[in-house]
């Protein structure tokens, strides 16, 4: 753990002034994390900066099996480095889309 907290985090509909806070994804705290204010962008930009920001702990975890798999050498372990792409491609995919298929 590097002190942020715990994810995975979520990002909240947005709220009368096209703000999103950012909350933690297992329901066992509402405290916002962050938040992601609109300041007048339009309502799709900050809703995808929002998932941007709500993916951090996934992207960190995923950032940090490669980091795993790249110091050990790609070639002496092909399990680490496949559930490495996996997490890696989960992590993409939550970013960009907040998990939605």
């Amino acid at each position: 753990m590097s002190g942020h907290t715990a994810g995975p985090w979520v990002a909240e509909p947005a709220d009368m002034f096209g703000d999103h806070n950012i909350i933690r994804g297992d329901g066992l705290e509402l405290l916002a994390i962050a938040a992601v204010v609109s300041n007048m962008r339009p309502s799709k930009e900050v809703h995808a900066n929002a998932r941007l920001v709500a993916a951090a702990p996934t992207l960190l975890e995923a950032c940090e099996g490669i980091e795993g798999v790249l110091l050990d050498g790609i070639m002496n372990c092909p399990e680490r480095l496949a559930k490495a792409r996996d997490q890696l491609r989960t992590a993409i995919e939550l970013a960009k889309t907040g998990g939605a298929a």
